[in-house]
């Protein structure tokens, strides 16, 4: 026959695989919100990046047009000047419309080629932005995969855990109500291992050096005996 002290332990032990199970499988639920935070981070990077190539190449193409815009106000004025060639009377007048177009058209010229870098620095832009916003369009579906996978996963472990509780909730019924707070108060602060198995000398959880008196008192069964040191519950399983 099973003494009272002994079928006690005996099923403290089941229990507390249990609870090993338990706080394993709570600390993986404490651990998803950062898990979440991390990708949504990466996301908001990849975002950020997106909005500077966005507004780089809006700023370029504000350019291109403030550009094209003078090069044209430009040209209207070298129509303007040429069509006055024909009306003026005096060989100065002459002379100053002939210098101002010289000066629009070397201007223009100077336009030209700055609308041409720009036009490339566009396109080179253009694809910049589409690219990134392939990172981002990514990076954002990696988000949702995660967000559901970590959801399931959650879901499956909540179901678990609350299966596991019931059936910790019926096994502890038959041990001693007092060791079985005992033990429930060890098991919250140490989580998940509030026993462990002396097989030595020693504490197998915090290493500490049991008196010969102590590990007797372990192998006779006949009370709770708790570490000194780390205030779990020592057994022998033997």
């Amino acid at each position: 026959m099973i003494a009272p002290m002994d079928h006690d332990l005996q099923i403290l032990q089941a229990v507390q695989e249990w609870d090993k199970e338990i706080y394993a499988m709570q600390e993986t639920l404490e651990e998803i919100p950062s898990e979440l935070t991390e990708i949504n981070q990466e996301v908001e990077r990849e975002r950020s990046k997106f909005n500077q190539f966005q507004d780089q190449f809006k700023a370029l193409q504000l350019k291109q047009k403030a550009k094209e815009g003078e090069l044209a106000t430009k040209e209207e004025n070298i129509k303007k000047y040429e069509t006055q060639l024909t009306q003026v009377k005096t060989n100065k007048e002459y002379t100053s419309l002939k210098s101002e177009i010289t000066s629009l058209k070397a201007d223009n010229s100077i336009l030209e080629e700055g609308i041409i870098d720009l036009i490339d620095q566009v396109e080179s832009s253009q694809k910049e932005a589409a690219n990134q916003k392939k990172k981002l369009e990514a990076a954002e579906a990696l988000l949702i995969q995660k967000k559901k996978e970590l959801e399931e996963k959650a879901k499956t472990m909540r179901e678990k855990i609350d299966g596991l509780l019931k059936e910790k909730k019926e096994k502890i019924k038959t041990v001693n109500p007092e060791i079985a707070s005992l033990y429930e108060q060890i098991v919250t602060k140490k989580r998940g291992l509030a026993m462990v198995n002396v097989e030595g000398e020693v504490c197998p959880a915090c290493q500490i050096q049991l008196r010969p008196q102590v590990v007797n008192e372990i192998k006779m069964k006949e009370k709770i005996i708790i570490c000194d040191n780390c205030s779990r519950i020592l057994y022998c399983a033997s």
